[in-house]
């Protein structure tokens, strides 16, 4: 019996290799999970796959990086253009950020002190005291914002009151018609009310160096004056208009006089004395 192998052609090193039987180790590996049984192209054009989205990722990583890490105004100069930032909150120290010739601007997380008006004008009220006045005191309260202010602009000794007393010198008078003040001798007087000089005198009797002005408050007349000024001291002239606060003069110890005070009196219509502590009191607004 002839074989017929003799007369087949003789098989490729591929065909062999194909036909050989498969050892229990190359059938394990075909068979192993996460082992890729595709054909060689198909293996090829997975890679690719990957390799397109690794790198497709990597892209848009650096653009997320970009966009959050430069300022806006760097990428968007087109007026028209605008760019969206990630929405990102980021505590950072309080700071001004001012520009020539604009108002500062003030940082998102500046906190900001106010300062009351009562604290603003006590402060006020304790430079004019430093700069002019050598004795203050808790007398009173005078408010510079007020149409109607005391004659000095804070708290001052008060030596003797409206009303009786004893004389204090030969010629003195009993009925006392005004307050004595006594901040020490050159402290500064000022305007009680706006109004109109009536009268100023300069002598080395009475009132001495005296002014009288002339209100209307509320309606109603009322007469001020401030006497005992130092000579050469009077900033008024008579028939001159006046405002709440300007300068009168200042303390002195002329006419009839026992030291430094300022005497000072109100006259409601003009003549009859009243209390200036309790007149002033209701009026100067706290």
């Amino acid at each position: 019996m002839e074989h017929d192998y003799l007369s087949r052609p003789a098989l490729t090193r591929r065909e062999s290799l194909n036909r050989a039987p498969k050892t229990k180790h190359q059938a394990r590996r075909r068979t192993e999970p996460g082992t890729d049984s595709r054909p060689p192209r198909a293996q090829q054009r997975t890679g690719a796959k990957s390799r397109v989205v690794t790198a497709a990722a990597a892209i848009f990583a650096a653009t997320l990086l970009f966009a959050t890490s430069t300022p806006a105004g760097a990428v968007a100069s087109n007026p028209g253009v605008f760019v969206m930032a990630p929405d990102v909150h980021q505590d950072a120290p309080s700071q001004t950020f001012s520009a020539t010739g604009a108002a500062p601007i003030i940082g998102a997380s500046d906190v900001f002190s106010a300062t009351s008006a009562a604290e603003i004008e006590a402060s006020r009220n304790a430079e004019i005291a430093a700069a002019g006045y050598t004795r203050t005191s808790s007398t009173f309260t005078n408010s510079i914002t007020s149409p109607v202010q005391w004659p000095f602009v804070v708290g001052v000794p008060i030596s003797d009151d409206f009303g009786p007393r004893a004389s204090p010198c030969a010629g003195c008078s009993t009925m006392h018609k005004g307050l004595d003040m006594t901040p020490g001798e050159g402290s500064p007087i000022q305007v009680i009310a706006d109004g109109v000089v009536r009268e100023t005198g300069e002598s080395d009797s009475g009132f001495g160096v005296y002014a009288i002005i002339d209100h209307v408050v509320d309606g109603e007349k009322v007469s001020s004056l401030y006497a005992h000024m130092q000579f050469g001291s009077l900033r008024l002239a008579e028939g001159q208009p006046v405002k709440v606060g300007q300068p009168v003069g200042q303390v002195g110890n002329t006419g009839q006089s026992t030291g430094p005070h300022l005497h000072f009196e109100l006259l409601l219509n003009g003549s009859t004395p009243t209390d200036p502590y309790t007149w002033l009191s209701s009026r100067v607004a706290k």
